[in-house]
């Protein structure tokens, strides 16, 4: 049976920065964790889900004073991400370097080497990327060695048994309108079953698993085998203002929204933003379907895609396709400093994926108190409530899609409200706070078997 653990923060105070209470954890009194996190991708190198949660994770606990230099422990940070390339200006994360396929080996050396001078409580793993961090960690157990002793924990955010069945051609309505590239069918056949594997194996050598909902969790069970420790969701610590002085989101960043870009008109009502990878699972194409019916109503509507991938070119020339090309902006991978002026903007945030984990940038959004479009797949549910602070519609329907867009279109009253409850759903919920208390429970409850 997996716990969820989602709750309010209730701790006092941070005494630096402004992301909120954490409560501390102590194996003994005045003793706090020394966590290693270990992952593939971290910001502004890389722009990932994963990655932003570990970023926000590492600043938050950095900022709490968890052995920061200067505090009365007198110790470098006691939170550590290994990642492959490392902002300069950031205290929290050691770099391997190397190209990403080598990232596992070349963590699992680094982890060798750090582990052996630093007596870490935690080591953390996202993904099976940490897979080798996992073997020797493991070897380093067995032969009774420094570099075994911590306890080992990963957070598996998808089953890739399952996001390989998702790639396959897309419909909309019944229709076929996006099929995979090669190199996704490259993923389907190779790639996935060989990240199945490796996830089964880090799993099963690791002392804690979690995952980002509960459906993952079912998922992870089913699929590879193991038992869940705990489903915690992922969190954001982004408040991004509607504007100048509210607190609670005004409606829509269509109404006067100043933004660094001059070419980026904001007149036309509603605008629809998604952000995501362009792949198969994400669904785009049945957005581009979608959004050609809402124009019929809305002709000064405009859809707003941030986020490269695979099925750009082919979801460009869809949209030409369509006739609908004017009222569509592909932008291309933006970076994480410049996505808060396109919440900015945008009314409704819309992401028709198929298969998910638990993405962040639905939360974002709810954070920039935009209400939200989405379907009812994996961990989805989990963080919208259906007709409160969104809609959820069922996979590759383009009407229900079309419908639940044009419901806010026509009423910017309820496009105000449920961009409030999408807001106060993460401040509630969601918050990075909640997310990092969540996860020392576990690292606490691992450290007292």
């Amino acid at each position: 049976m997996v716990a969820f653990v989602a709750s309010e923060s209730t701790s006092p105070p941070l005494k630096k920065g402004d992301r909120g209470g954490i409560l501390p954890i102590c194996r003994q009194p005045g003793l706090d964790v020394h966590v290693l996190t270990v992952s593939n991708t971290y910001p502004p190198a890389d722009i990932s889900g994963v990655g932003s949660l570990v970023f926000e994770l590492a600043h938050l606990f950095g900022e709490a004073g968890l052995g920061e230099a200067g505090d009365e422990h007198q110790d470098a940070h006691r939170v550590s991400v290994l990642t492959r390339h490392v902002p300069a200006d950031d205290p929290y994360a050691v770099g391997v370097g190397g190209p990403k396929i080598l990232f596992p080996l070349l963590a699992g050396w680094r982890f060798l080497r750090l582990a052996s001078a630093t007596p870490y409580d935690v080591v953390h793993l996202h993904e099976s990327d940490g897979v080798m961090v996992a073997i020797f960690h493991r070897l380093a157990r067995l032969l009774g060695l420094r570099a075994g002793r911590s306890r080992l924990a990963v957070t598996l955010h998808v089953s890739y048994v399952r996001e390989r069945l998702s790639v396959r051609p897309i419909r909309a309505d019944g229709k076929v309108v996006s099929t995979p590239t090669g190199s996704e069918r490259v993923f389907a056949w190779f790639r996935a079953p060989l990240l199945s594997f490796l996830g089964k194996l880090t799993a099963r050598l690791c002392d804690g698993i979690a995952t980002p909902s509960k459906v993952t969790a079912t998922e992870i069970e089913e699929d590879y085998g193991v038992s869940v420790d705990a489903a915690i969701p992922n969190g954001v610590s982004r408040w991004i203002a509607r504007d100048a002085t509210a607190d609670e989101p005004a409606a829509g960043g269509s109404i006067d929204v100043e933004v660094d870009d001059p070419d980026s008109s904001a007149e036309g009502w509603p605008v629809v933003l998604f952000v995501g990878r362009l792949r198969t699972r994400k669904a785009a194409a049945v957005l581009l379907e979608a959004f050609a019916v809402l124009l019929r109503d809305w002709p000064q509507a405009q859809l707003i895609f941030a986020g490269n991938g695979e099925l750009r070119e082919a979801l460009e020339a869809h949209a030409g396709t369509l006739g609908i090309a004017s009222s569509t902006r592909f932008l291309g991978a933006v970076p994480r400093a410049e996505m808060d002026q396109w919440y900015r903007i945008a009314d409704v945030f819309c992401l028709p994926s198929i298969y998910e984990g638990f993405p962040v940038t639905i939360l974002e959004a709810m954070a920039a108190g935009l209400p939200i479009v989405s379907t009812t797949v994996s961990g989805i549910p989990e963080a919208i409530d259906d007709g409160v602070s969104g809609y959820l519609v069922e996979p590759e329907s383009a009407t229900a899609l079309a419908a639940a867009l044009a419901r806010l279109a026509a009423d910017r009253e309820l496009t105000r409200s449920m961009g409030r409850n999408a807001r106060r759903a993460v401040r509630e919920q969601f918050s990075i706070q909640a997310t990092g208390e969540a996860y020392l429970k576990l690292w606490q409850k691992l450290l007292d078997r």
